[in-house]
Order: C-alpha cells, then structure tokens, then sequence
C-alpha cells in the first residue's frame, strides 16, 4: 500500500485499497465471534460509477465465520448503515482527522445530509476500522 495513486470514492479500485488496508489490519487479529456488516451508500453518484437504478453506488465491510469482506455494494439491511450524498460528504471524505474543523455551514450541511440507520455501536469495538478514514482520504481523488 506504498502506492499514493488517488481514486474516485467508493468505485472499485478505492474499495480495493479500503479492503488492502483491513486486511493488513486484522491480520493477527482473531475474528471468531465477530459478526458485524457496515455499509456506506451515496446517493447522485457519478455515472462512470456506475451507479444502480436509483443512482446510489455504496461499498461495505462486513465480518462473518471469521471471514472479512470489504466489498462495493449495498447490502439489503446491515447492522449500520450510513447514507448520504455523494457530492455533498466528498469534501469530507477527503479530510483527515487532524485537519482543521470544518467550517459551520459545511458541519452543518453534513449533519443534516447524513443518515445513519441501525446499530449505532456495531462497528465500536473493532479498533481495527479506526485509521481507515484517514487512509482512504489521501486516497480519495
């Protein structure tokens, strides 16, 4: 994962590098016992996304039997789900955790753009998900 090449959210080859970076990260981790799926959608996406009938492209992690998949996708009822445009979160996604707050108007845009469905915990304890939003946003064209 030396490679800095950009690419577009959520297509194939960002999943790719989203899958990479999990799996270096749960590599000695056991997985037994860990049942979870979560799931990101965005709605308006691009076309060369090719995004499904109702414009929505998403990816999804989801563990089970000890399996780790991170996949593109939208899985039908996940343990969270979290939704939201796609040009809206883009500038977000392209921030990292140490860059400075967003301004107010952007923060509240987001707040009120973003829908979160289902366990609002289910991905709590895997300290293995932490660094990935980092990762992906100097990933993210």
């Amino acid at each position: 994962m030396d490679d800095e090449t950009k690419y577009d959210f959520s297509s194939e080859e960002w999943v790719a590098v989203a899958r990479e970076y999990l799996e270096s990260q749960t590599k000695n981790v056991d997985l037994s016992g860990i049942k979870v799926s979560f799931n990101e959608v965005f709605s308006g996406a691009p076309s060369h996304l090719n995004p499904d009938a109702e414009g929505r492209i998403g990816w999804y992690m989801r563990v089970t039997d000890s399996n780790l998949e991170v996949k593109t996708g939208i899985l039908p009822d996940p343990d969270l789900r979290v939704s939201c445009d796609y040009e809206t979160v883009l500038p977000a996604v392209r921030r990292l955790s140490t860059d400075p707050p967003l301004e107010d108007a952007m923060r509240q845009i987001l707040t009120n753009s973003i829908v979160r469905q289902g366990n609002e915990n289910a991905t709590a304890d895997l300290d293995w998900m932490r660094g990935l939003h980092d990762v992906m946003a100097v990933r993210t064209k």
